[in-house]
Formats: structure tokens, C-alpha cells, sequence
């Protein structure tokens, strides 16, 4: 019994001695800003409400005013102890770099610190506003190192911290490269984690430890984190996640084990990711599935056939803004009764694939057909090179009253309205104008074989045989006559030399003088 009390005395002082230690970061820097006079600085709103079923409310708006620290207390105008009170606090724009313990108060407070080029926070920071339910500390100079769980302690009771009740945390925009395992342990509550546009790149055994041990988590944001993989060990603790942003990073294929949140999930963002390739596995059994953001990918120049299939309750679907993407398939839709919004604009499709076609009665008879896409309210198909063929007027007319209904919204012949870019004869017509009997009752016009125009003689092309053969010719008989007189030359020559012998010649001074000397 008494090594358990002395063990249990050890325990308290270290401890004790632990908050000291902490407590040294709270005490570093004593300077806060003073309080009286501070709503005329700042902008200060009291709303009290005796009916206890409105809430009442403080606002105290200190953005942008010059102040380098925390205040040291709240206005004397806040009630900081009524229930059902909820406290509103801003010091964005304003350089405070170290982020020191915030006033006391019971009441539900929203802070935000955004823009105060924050490099450090105080231990405890939050140690006196338990109720901080929401807190902005996005577009900072924060690191992995400033942001340690004693930040986020709650108060010390029973031989440990409590927790503090923080549902939404944004620390998007900053220099947060990893997270320490334990960094959520005061967080238990945390449904909203932001951690959008920082430098994590491999996810850390501690980031994965730190963001797999938030159970509660219903909306997590990695977009542009530079991230290739995730790993599965994230979320196999995470019981609720609804709402998952992973676009701007560097996955090539759509993250296997988003596979394990399938209970769950409702909303995927995928977008601005270099796949180039989605198919049945992509998006394997998501089946509460509600949105989906595929948009925005530079290499996406494959969809195949499947790839929708499985999510049955999809409701939102944008596939915009990928400029290779050539063809879409719409079969992949048609058991996707909950369908809303479908948005595959600004592509590069030139064709709409359907495995059914819906028939034509007659030529003067409206196209019967089975409404495949019962709420469906919104289409967008503008931004594409359209081939206006017989398939695409008959998919036109199964969503036309939805293209119509948006044009009406948006005035006749707007800007963005979805046109035919080829065939040459229905170029800029409006796919909402096609006329099913020029399209589906006629054959196809074929490419005429021979130009338009008559060409000059000398390009014909029997003009040109003609003329290449004459120079042929021309120069054989050139050549004939060249080796003719070659011939005829060496001949002559030859003939020369037989019958005829060289004379000598000699003056006559030296023919009497050579008879005179011989005599």
C-alpha cells in the first residue's frame, strides 16, 4: 500500500513538473495587448437573448489593426459566463507571429487567426477556452514543430489534461511537413481537418498515426499536399469520414485504399491528378457515393466502361476541364437513377456513347422514349468539339428539356452553349437545334473524291505526266545523239592514221648545204 502511494505521489510531481515545463512556453512572453478601449479599435457586437431558444452572442473583429499580441482580457461587455453564449474572435491580418494564451471564457468560442504570420504557439494556448469549437490558423508560417499536443491541452484534472471540445481545425496554407503521432490526443471530439496546400509529400508514420487516431473525423482535406500515396493504416480507426479532398497531388491512380471509407463516404474529390486511366476499380463499390470531382485532370484520356457503374447513389457528377478526354460513355449513367448534375464541359469530346440507343418512330413523329435519367436538372456540355451525329441527337433528346431549362435560365444563344463543331454543314448550330430528320433518316454525306474547284491545266495531273515524260524523252534522245557523234569523232580519227604518213619539211639553205658537205 505504500509503494502504491509513493508511486502515485511520483507520478503527481512529474506531472507537476511536466506542466511546468510546458507552462514555460506560456510564460515566455507576458506582453498582452491591453483591453480598455479596445472596442473602439476593434469592432465589438453584444447580442443577448433572455428566450433561451436563440443563441446570444459576442463579436470582436480585430482584423487588419496593428496589434502584435493577445489581449489580455475580453471586453467588459462580453458576458463570458452566460450559457448559451458564443463568443466570435478575430485577429486575422495582424503580425503576431507567436500565438499566446487566448482570455478565459466558458462561452462557445469561433477564433481565427489567419494571415498573422505565425510562426510558434504557446503551450496551452487554448488551456482557458475549453468550448473553442472552431479554429482558423490557415495562411501562416506554422511547421510541424510548433504544432505539439500541449498546444491543444485542455485543463489538468485526475492525474491528466483534459480535452478541449474543437470541431473544426484549419491549418491549410502553411509549412506543415509532418504531424506528431500524438497531436490530435486532446482533440477527441474534431469532426473538420483542413491540412490543404502544405508541403506533407510522404505521409510520415507519425502524420499517418496522428490522422488515423481521429475517430470522430467526418471532413478531411489533403488537396495539394503533393502527396503519391495513401496509406490504408489512416484510415482504418476513422469511423465516420463522409468527405474526402485529395485533388492537386501526384497520384497517378485513384488511392486503393479510399476503398476502406466505402460505409461512409459520401463525397470524393479526385480532380487535378495526372491519371490518365479510370476504370471499374477506380471507384470499386463506393456505393454511397454521393459527389465525385474527377475535373481538372491533364492526362485523363480514358474512361472506360464500368467505371460509374457501382455508384448507385451518386448524385453529383463533374468531369470538366480534361482536354483529352475524347469520348464519354453514358450507359455507365443509366442505372444511376439519383443523378442531378452532370458536368462534362470543356473536354475534348466529340462523341457520347449510349449501348441502347433510344428509336426514332417515324420521320415526323417525336422520339419516343424512356426517361433513363429521372432527376436529372442539370447538364453541362458546352466547351467540347461536338460531332453531331444521329447517337448523340438521340442522347440530346432524352436531356433537351434539361438543356432547354438551362438555356431559359441563362438567356437564348449564350456564350457557353453546348454547339455542333463538325460535320463542316451543321458547324455552330446549337446541339438543343438539331433535327433528328436530317440526321437519322438520310445516309451519312460521303467526302467527295475530287476538289471543289477546277485546278489550272499545267497542275493536272495528266498535265504533269505529259510534261514529266516529254523532258524523258528529251533527254534521251539528247543522249543518243551525244553517244552518236562520240562514235562518229573517234572513228574519223582512226582512219587518219592508216592511209596517211607525217612529211617533214626543211628550208632549201639547208638542203645545199648537207649535198655540198657529203661531196
Amino acid at each position: 500500500m505504500t509503494r502504491l502511494c509513493n508511486r502515485n505521489n511520483n507520478s503527481k510531481i512529474w506531472l507537476l513538473l511536466l506542466a511546468l515545463i510546458a507552462n514555460g512556453h506560456t510564460l515566455k512572453d507576458t506582453e498582452f495587448e491591453p483591453v480598455e478601449g479596445i472596442c473602439d479599435t476593434c469592432t465589438c457586437t453584444v447580442r443577448n437573448e433572455s428566450n433561451a431558444q436563440y443563441l446570444s452572442y459576442s463579436i470582436l473583429d480585430c482584423s487588419t489593426k496593428n496589434l502584435r499580441h493577445m489581449l489580455a482580457s475580453w471586453p467588459d461587455v462580453f458576458d463570458n459566463e452566460q450559457a448559451n453564449q458564443e463568443i466570435v474572435f478575430s485577429l486575422s491580418g495582424n503580425d503576431i507571429k507567436s500565438l499566446q494564451q487566448l482570455p478565459a471564457t466558458e462561452a462557445d468560442l469561433v477564433f481565427s487567426c489567419r494571415h498573422c504570420n505565425l510562426t510558434e504557439m504557446a503551450s496551452g494556448a487554448f488551456l482557458d477556452t475549453p468550448n473553442i469549437i472552431r479554429l482558423d490558423l490557415s495562411w501562416n508560417l506554422l511547421t510541424g514543430d510548433a504544432l505539439r499536443p500541449d498546444v491543444f491541452r485542455g485543463k489538468y484534472a485526475e492525474q491528466e489534461y483534459e480535452s478541449i471540445a474543437l470541431d473544426e481545425l484549419d491549418l491549410s496554407y502553411n509549412a506543415v511537413d509532418f504531424l506528431d503521432a500524438a497531436l490530435f490526443e486532446h482533440m477527441i471530439h474534431l469532426r473538420r481537418l483542413s491540412l490543404a496546400h502544405n508541403p506533407l509529400k510522404k505521409l510520415t508514420d507519425g502524420t499517418v498515426t496522428a490522422l488515423g487516431s481521429i475517430s470522430r473525423l467526418e471532413h478531411l482535406d489533403l488537396s495539394y499536399a503533393q502527396l503519391d500515396d495513401l496509406p490504408g493504416e489512416m484510415f482504418q480507426k476513422i469511423e465516420g469520414l463522409r468527405e474526402l479532398l485529395v485533388q492537386g497531388n501526384q497520384f497517378t491512380v485513384v488511392p486503393s485504399s479510399i476503398r476502406l471509407l466505402k460505409p461512409t463516404l459520401m463525397a470524393l474529390y479526385v480532380g487535378e491528378n495526372p491519371i490518365q486511366r479510370l476504370d471499374e476499380e477506380s471507384f470499386f463499390d463506393l456505393d454511397h457515393l454521393t459527389q465525385l470531382n474527377i475535373s481538372g485532370m491533364p492526362l485523363l484520356d480514358d474512361v472506360d466502361t464500368g467505371t460509374f457503374s457501382g455508384l448507385k447513389s451518386l448524385e453529383v457528377l463533374s468531369c470538366s476541364n480534361n482536354p483529352k478526354l475524347v469520348e464519354f460513355d453514358m450507359s455507365d449513367l443509366k442505372g444511376l437513377i439519383r443523378l442531378r448534375q452532370l458536368d462534362i464541359s470543356h473536354c475534348a469530346i466529340e462523341h457520347l456513347r449510349l449501348d441502347e440507343p433510344i428509336p426514332v418512330q417515324d420521320e415526323t413523329s417525336d422520339i419516343a422514349f424512356i426517361e433513363t435519367f429521372p432527376k436529372l436538372r442539370s447538364v453541362k456540355l458546352e466547351g467540347n468539339p461536338w460531332h453531331c451525329d444521329c447517337e448523340l441527337y438521340e442522347i440530346i433528346e432524352s436531356i433537351k428539356h434539361i438543356l432547354e431549362d438551362d438555356d431559359e435560365f441563362q438567356g437564348p444563344h449564350h456564350s457557353s452553349e453546348a454547339r455542333c463543331e463538325t460535320p463542316y454543314d451543321l458547324s455552330a448550330l446549337p446541339l438543343t437545334e438539331l433535327a433528328g430528320k436530317s440526321l437519322c433518316s438520310t445516309p451519312p454525306k460521303k467526302v467527295p473524291k475530287i476538289p471543289i474547284y477546277e485546278a489550272p491545266a499545267f497542275l493536272r495531273p495528266r498535265s504533269i505526266v505529259l510534261s514529266l515524260l516529254s523532258v524523258v524523252v528529251v533527254l534521251l534522245i539528247g543522249l543518243i545523239i551525244g553517244v552518236i557523234i562520240v562514235c562518229i569523232k573517234r572513228k574519223l580519227k582512226e582512219n587518219d592514221f592508216r592511209f596517211a604518213s607525217p612529211v617533214r619539211y626543211t628550208t632549201v639553205r639547208n638542203s645545199t648545204t648537207s649535198t655540198i658537205l657529203q661531196a
